[in-house]
């Protein structure tokens, strides 16, 4: 069949694949509860919490204030090496925009929000485990 090309043999696909430049993939980005109570972000910066289990209103407050979300999903501080979401000021305007976060509490969950400052002035809106927040904490 002329003019037709042919389709490349799966063993040609794969030699294609495997020859070709990968970009690396991201670091995922951690934080973490450390031995003194400190919330450290990606950064090195250590947090010291000012608030804990805050009202959903308090956590709005605080964002809408231009604290930084950040989402514990597992809800174990950091320490079992799962992402943390860190949120950036687009996502956190969207946040802000979606209303109030909701706490899913149950007796066996650690669900909750926190606000953690560092020395500098930065403030972040911890929430922990089965927190729902517009369409990015679902």
């Amino acid at each position: 069949m002329r003019g037709r090309r042919r389709e490349a043999t799966f063993a040609e696909t794969l030699d294609a694949v495997r020859s070709s430049p990968r970009t690396p993939a991201p670091e995922p980005v951690r934080g973490r509860i450390d031995a003194s109570g400190h919330l450290v972000d990606p950064d090195g910066r250590e947090h010291r919490r000012t608030a804990h289990d805050v009202s959903p209103a308090a956590a709005l407050a605080a964002a809408a204030g231009g604290a930084r979300v950040v989402w514990d999903p597992c809800g174990c501080g950091g320490s079992c090496g799962t992402t943390w979401f860190w949120f950036d000021a687009e996502e956190v305007a969207s946040l802000v925009a979606s209303g109030a976060p909701r706490v899913r509490r149950r007796a066996t969950r650690l669900t909750h929000l926190s606000i953690w400052a560092d020395g500098d002035g930065h403030v972040l809106v911890l929430a922990v485990d089965d927190v729902r927040w517009g369409d990015l904490l679902a």
